[in-house]
Formats: structure tokens, C-alpha cells, sequence
């Protein structure tokens, strides 16, 4: 679009008139038609006043092959580096979701069966899953500036998933241990206790450090 079409456009879609618009860049009604329709170009204190004016970069009206200011090259780059941080985000956010499905399916087998089989199983499903995620922070697909932060989103979020089936099953067993008998309502929530010590701990200890 070259720059009489752009300002055509964006004085119709403000709702002006020529001369409603000429009346607030005090210039002539005709200044403004020469602009839209011979594409003459305003002086730079009118063009900053029509860029001000619409919201718009001086770059988007004077460069005809900017659509929009969506393709300034600055704009542009900030735009897919956002979205391809949004994407890998998305990849840790489920790759967190299915560790935290092996889990869940290790906690029915546990208590199905009674078997650490299954639950061995599951935790092995899950530790790959984990050095999935490694492999993929250390692959070449993640900046290497972003790595250290996605990490910790990873962790961060994921310990809630999967830390309170392992760190329950390993309190269930030390209970066995214990020399007097424990009612169901205790142990319960002894282990829901040691599962948020955990959680918050691992939080704590991979906080965002300034």
C-alpha cells in the first residue's frame, strides 16, 4: 500500500472527512486530498502529527511494503520470538501433564494390586519423560538464554504434579516402620504434609533469582 492509500484507510476507519481531518492538522481540506489521491508527501511535522494522530509508526506510512506495523522488522522479531517461547512452553506444560498421568496410573496400580511393579514401571515413564525434557532444553531447539528459565518452569510447576504419589508411597513405607499402629485419617494427612514440604521447598529453592 503506498502512503495516500494508508492514509485513506486509516482517516475512513477514525471516521474523518477530509476536512475534519485538515481541520485538526490545520492545514487545507486540498492538502489532505494531494496526500490521498497524487501521493504527495506531508512535511515531517504533519507526518508525525498523522502517525500520532492514527497510532501508527512514521516507518508503516512511508514504507509501502509494511502492511501494517506488525512487519517493522523490530516488531516482527519480538512477535515470533514471543511465540516461539509460548510454543516451547507449551511443550514443558504437557510433557509436565503426561508425567503427571504416569503417576496417577502408578497410584491405581498401587492401589489395585498392592505391587511396586507397576509403580517401578511408571517411575521409570516418568524419569524418561524427565530426561525428554532435557534433551530437549539441551537439543539446540530452546535459546540457550532461555534454557535456565524454562527450566525452572518446568520444575516449578511440575513437582506439584508428580511429587505427591512418590513422596506418599515412600511415607506409606516408613509408616510400616513405625512401632505403633497409625489410623488411615493420620497417615493421610502426615503424608499430604510431607508432599507440600516438598513442593514448597523445590519452589523455594528454584525461585527466580535477580
Amino acid at each position: 500500500m503506498t502512503f495516500g492509500e494508508k492514509l485513506l484507510t486509516l482517516r475512513k476507519q477514525s471516521g474523518l472527512s477530509q476536512e475534519q481531518l485538515a481541520e485538526k492538522l490545520s492545514v487545507s481540506r486540498q492538502a489532505v486530498s494531494r496526500w490521498e489521491n497524487e501521493g504527495i508527501l506531508p512535511d515531517c511535522g504533519n507526518l508525525l502529527e498523522l502517525s500520532r494522530l492514527f497510532g501508527v509508526s512514521t516507518d508503516y506510512l512511508l514504507n509501502d511494503g509494511y502492511q501494517s506495523d506488525g512487519d517493522l522488522p523490530a516488531v516482527r522479531s519480538t512477535r515470533e520470538r514471543l511465540e516461539a517461547e509460548r510454543e516451547r512452553q507449551g511443550v514443558l506444560l504437557l510433557l509436565a501433564g503426561l508425567h503427571a498421568v504416569f503417576l496417577l496410573l502408578a497410584m491405581g496400580a498401587w492401589t489395585a494390586w498392592q505391587s511396586s511393579f507397576p509403580v517401578v514401571l511408571c517411575a521409570a515413564a516418568s524419569l524418561g519423560d524427565i530426561l525428554f525434557v532435557e534433551a530437549y532444553l539441551r537439543g539446540g531447539c530452546v535459546p540457550a538464554g532461555e534454557v535456565p528459565g524454562l527450566r525452572r518452569r518446568y520444575y516449578r510447576l511440575g513437582v506439584w504434579f508428580f511429587a505427591w504419589f512418590p513422596a506418599g508411597w515412600l511415607w506409606q513405607w516408613a509408616l510400616r516402620c513405625w512401632p505403633r499402629p497409625v489410623n488411615g485419617l493420620t497417615a493421610a494427612a502426615a503424608s499430604a504434609a510431607v508432599c507440600l514440604a516438598v513442593c514448597c521447598g523445590v519452589w523455594w529453592l528454584l525461585r527466580p533469582r535477580e
